[in-house]
């Protein structure tokens, strides 16, 4: 949905970010009861936009979700030499380190709205013959996935919350512990199984929303990571040959458009809705977070995204200074973040088909090239072996998808962190459980190494 959120929705969705008092220190700020709330299509639309407003959150997409996994990737620094950033670049992150509990925390805010609309919408009169109903549940199903997927990867074992909270129900009951890995994946593989049915692309009012084909990327990107290669390739390769989407042919297109051709699922913002890392890290606005010369080296000097990519300006005391460049529009600061775009698929399907069939393909050439292509640079026509084809996607992808939160994850997924990144142990690969969680709740344990 383009440009969704107003005021209107703001009071109707509030009390959706409810969460645990004990579990995530979260108060509820509407008494309203989630069961009374959910009376029609209308209640459930609003709760479905409240619980992609949470998406928005600086401590999520807004700001958090965006800078910490740069910081840990060594592509972007502060302006000032503050611990709890510091600490995600040095691979040294303290247990209280505020921003793990931001993410944690925000990412369970999703969670929850999302829970209550699975939880409560089905039980609302005609249900079961009604499909828009069942799309809104479908749309929730897709960003708990999405908010779990994060979690999982950036902490491994985590709680796996699947019923809604409230104050009432969670205040000296809710000792959760930690789920393996394996179930969190199998609940995320769930939900998105049944996004799948979701209309396959949205347009008008309609963009923002979760699709059939968003579900698809996402699932594609799961399976990925668990290392299903065949399901992966499929889902990819159904995104790709959809007509709907095609890659922009300039690559700064997609960041100065909203909504560009190849945007899959973008988190919508505007002047209600404002984004934050924009202001914060814009050369003519706060010039609070920069980027890192390293980031630059990361890119041939012919590649076509870089100085797109990263923007060269002059700073406060009039001297160059490297900016995240797609992040431009901060008067107002409402510029879009793209979650999943064609090009991501494109690559994700090219690694997935050659571990899927443990040879390096035409097909997986093409998704591979395609990207490089665009940027200006000679096409791979072979590889000595599908590990080094593997690698060689990586490396793509970090130009690619640099300032999208997913390079950090990509390295310790492919177990290239320690050799790129320069991380100590694979302990590293994941952050530390927020201390204040551990001291409300004495069934969660601290990952090791910390």
């Amino acid at each position: 949905m383009r440009k969704y959120f107003n005021k209107l929705f703001v009071l109707g969705v509030a009390f959706f970010m409810l969460s645990c008092d004990d579990f995530i220190e979260k108060q509820p700020i509407d008494q309203l009861s989630q069961a009374t709330f959910f009376t029609d299509v209308a209640t459930t639309r609003t709760a479905v936009i409240g619980a992609y407003r949470t998406l928005t959150s600086s401590f999520s997409y807004g700001q958090a979700f965006i800078t910490i996994p740069e910081f840990a990737a060594g592509h972007m620094a502060h302006i000032s030499s503050f611990p709890e950033y510091v600490e995600y670049q040095n691979f040294d992150i303290r247990i209280d380190n505020p921003w793990s509990l931001n993410i944690w925390t925000a990412s369970y805010a999703t969670i929850n709205a999302a829970n209550n609309i699975i939880f409560f919408a089905p039980e609302i009169a005609g249900f079961g013959t009604n499909n828009e109903l069942q799309n809104l549940v479908r749309e929730a199903r897709f960003l708990r996935a999405l908010s779990y997927f994060n979690l999982v990867r950036g902490w491994g074992d985590v709680p796996l919350i699947l019923i809604p909270t409230s104050r009432q129900t969670t205040s000296g009951d809710l000792r959760v512990s930690r789920n393996a890995v394996a179930e969190v994946y199998a609940a995320i593989i769930s939900d998105l199984t049944q996004a799948l049915e979701l209309p396959l692309t949205a347009s008008g009012t309609g963009k923002g929303r979760a699709t059939g084909l968003a579900a698809r990327a996402l699932l594609s990107k799961v399976h990925l990571y668990n290392g299903n290669y065949s399901d992966a390739a499929q889902l990819a390769e159904e995104v790709v040959g959809n007509s709907s989407y095609m890659l922009a042919e300039d690559f700064s297109d997609i960041w100065l458009t909203e909504n560009s051709s190849e945007s899959i699922f973008e988190l919508q913002f505007d002047q209600q809705t404002p984004n934050t890392f924009v202001t914060n890290a814009n050369p003519a606005s706060r010039q609070e977070f920069f980027a890192l010369e390293a980031a630059l080296d990361v890119f041939e000097e012919n590649d076509l995204r870089r100085d797109f990519t990263i923007r060269t300006a002059a700073n406060n005391t009039g001297e160059d200074q490297l900016y995240v460049g797609k992040y431009r529009n901060f008067n107002p600061p409402s510029q879009n973040v793209p979650i999943f775009r064609l090009a991501e698929v494109y690559l994700i399907h090219a690694e997935a088909s050659a571990k899927a069939v443990s040879a390096v393909t035409a097909s997986s050439l093409e998704s591979l090239n395609a990207i490089r292509e665009r940027a200006g640079l000679d096409p791979v026509t072979s590889a000595a072996s599908v590990e080094a084809f593997s690698r060689l996607v990586q490396e793509e992808k970090r130009k690619e998808m640099m300032f999208e939160s997913e390079t950090w994850f990509d390295l310790t997924r492919t177990g290239l962190a320690s050799e790129i990144l320069g991380v100590s142990t694979v302990q590293k690969y994941l952050f530390p459980i927020p201390q204040l969680e551990l001291d409300l709740n004495q069934n969660l344990v601290q990952n090791p190494g910390y």
